[in-house]
């Protein structure tokens, strides 16, 4: 039976209905077509201009679909861990998913937090994140990913999650036609760039700190900015935190909303957009001393391209007095780059360095898996 994460007391609610940067939008309007669809696509635009994050209500994913994913996966955080470990990968370059215990990820030793770092935030950079994972990859064998491995328990896990997968890239494309509306293009004009995504779906689970040992400068997830094109996150309480600032960075609480999702950029389209549109610098912090806040879990699906996709600058954010910043490259080898940095075999940004002369790009890198 899956244990209900515990309610984190009069900050949830404080969170729910705070004053943010980081905006609530209503998207029913758009997916439906009604009046005042051209107001949602333009607040979509200016916040993914202003911060790179959003969180969206009227989304059109139905409880039951949650209800589903969340329960089964609660229960499989529940196995003891020997159950859990078994469903860790083999060879993560040819399965980059499955199961990541406690401390098995440092999200930010792949971006530098603050330059000018104190030592409590050098000790961050090194410490594993307070979570375990479990995490998969698309279905279509088309995307050239490998077939998806499933827990032998708890029954009826996949088919929750292969709902909830589904769903949640539907919920991508009807973003990606706004995001391309607000960029002046045509509505249609990401479908060809993702018919054979290579999009991941993974849960979170940041268990309650009361009975835990916590080193020195560990948090639940530590500071970095996502991958692809845009995640999709369920979050299941407070503590996701967003900076503006990659040096000396000021915190704000992301808006905590019970049947909403956070929306945010990945460094594909901040690069897509020719720095226009912004990724941005995201955690999720331990509870404050004395509040209950308890377990936390968390889904994210990050929707990535096809690994072929040749991402070059958008004709609408380039202009003669804004000429391209990078060079086109492969969507594959960018996710590469990526997850190179974060594991310091590749220099960090690389996958966002910015172009020096007009020469033609040339692809170093092999097109490889979502390292998500």
């Amino acid at each position: 039976m899956a244990m209900a994460l515990a309610d984190p007391s009069h900050r949830r609610k404080e969170i729910e209905a705070m004053d943010s940067i980081v905006p609530i939008i209503n998207i029913a309007p758009f997916l439906s077509g009604a009046e005042g669809s051209d107001e949602v696509v333009a607040e979509i635009g200016r916040a993914c201009e202003e911060i790179g994050f959003f969180v969206v209500v009227g989304h059109g994913i139905t409880k039951d679909v949650i209800d589903a994913v969340w329960s089964k996966t609660l229960d499989f955080f529940d196995l003891p861990l020997e159950a859990k470990e078994a469903m860790i990968t083999d060879n993560e370059a040819t399965y980059p998913y499955g199961y990541s215990p406690l401390g098995g990820e440092t999200l930010s030793r792949g971006k530098q937090v603050d330059l000018a770092a104190k030592k409590a935030d050098t000790v961050q950079a090194s410490a594993g994140d307070l979570k375990e994972m479990f995490s998969i990859g698309p279905s279509n064998p088309a995307a050239g990913m490998p077939a998806r491995r499933w827990p032998q328990h708890p029954p009826g896990f996949d088919s929750a999650w292969e709902a909830y997968y589904e769903n949640a890239n539907g919920l991508a494309q009807n973003l990606l036609r706004a995001f391309a509306s607000a960029l002046g293009l045509e509505a249609s004009w990401f479908e060809g760039k993702s018919a054979r995504h290579i999009s991941a779906l993974r849960a979170n689970n940041y268990p309650d700190q009361k009975d835990l040992v916590i080193q020195e400068g560990s948090i639940r997830c530590s500071a970095h900015t996502d991958y692809g094109t845009l995640t999709i996150l369920k979050s299941g309480g407070p503590g996701l935190q967003v900076s503006k600032d990659r040096e000396n960075p000021v915190w704000h609480d992301v808006p905590f909303v019970e049947d909403g999702f956070v929306i945010n950029l990945g460094d594909l389209m901040r690069r897509w957009t020719n720095d226009r549109w912004s990724s941005t610098l995201h955690r999720v912090v331990n509870p404050p001393p004395n509040e209950a806040w308890g377990r936390r879990m968390a889904l994210a699906f990050f929707h990535n391209l096809d690994k072929d996709a040749i991402v070059e600058t958008l004709p609408s954010c380039l202009s003669e007095a804004r000429p391209a910043l990078y060079d086109p490259i492969v969507a594959g080898d960018f996710l590469m780059l990526k997850h190179l940095a974060s594991i310091g075999k590749a220099e960090e940004d690389a996958h966002l360095r910015r172009r020096v002369t007009d020469q033609v790009a040339t692809s170093t890198v092999p097109v490889a898996v979502n390292a998500q």
